[in-house]
């Protein structure tokens, strides 16, 4: 939660800086344009922080953490046991449980799917569609 609200306390001090900026340089065209785009931008920034979050915390709860997950990265071959000789089942029983590509796509999906993500991406398009039908949208 702590690291959420750090996440949100620069997102606010950038934003507040550009506001800055823009009645300075008193161009409210370009406030417009930052402002549309920095709205939609934190969004997915925080719908992207909000899903991987939710995903390490199942991940723990799962007990896909440890002691021995962290062993099988170390030492995947057991190579500092005091046998010499690498059993080739146990060798090919490891490389068959790595995940194929697809599974991995499809583990990982359900991080980056949420709701708020796509909702920022959504609201980004129609934005820059609005401003564009407009004639309002600076490049």
């Amino acid at each position: 939660m702590r690291e959420f609200l750090n996440v949100l306390r620069v997102l606010i001090a950038v934003d507040v800086g550009i506001v800055v900026f823009c009645y300075l340089e008193n161009n409210m065209l370009w406030l417009y344009n930052t402002q549309i785009a920095f709205f939609s931008v934190s969004l997915i920034i925080l719908g992207s922080f909000i899903g991987y979050s939710n995903m390490v915390k199942a991940q723990i709860q799962n007990g896909n953490v440890g002691e021995d997950i962290l062993k099988k990265y170390e030492d995947p071959y057991n190579m500092d046991d005091e046998e010499d000789e690498i059993n080739e089942n146990e060798l090919q029983k490891y490389k068959n449980r790595k995940l194929k590509w697809y599974e991995a796509v499809l583990f990982y999906f359900k991080g980056g799917f949420n709701l708020l993500r796509i909702s920022g991406y959504i609201a980004l398009i129609a934005d820059l569609y609005g401003l564009l039908k407009k004639t309002f949208l600076i490049i």
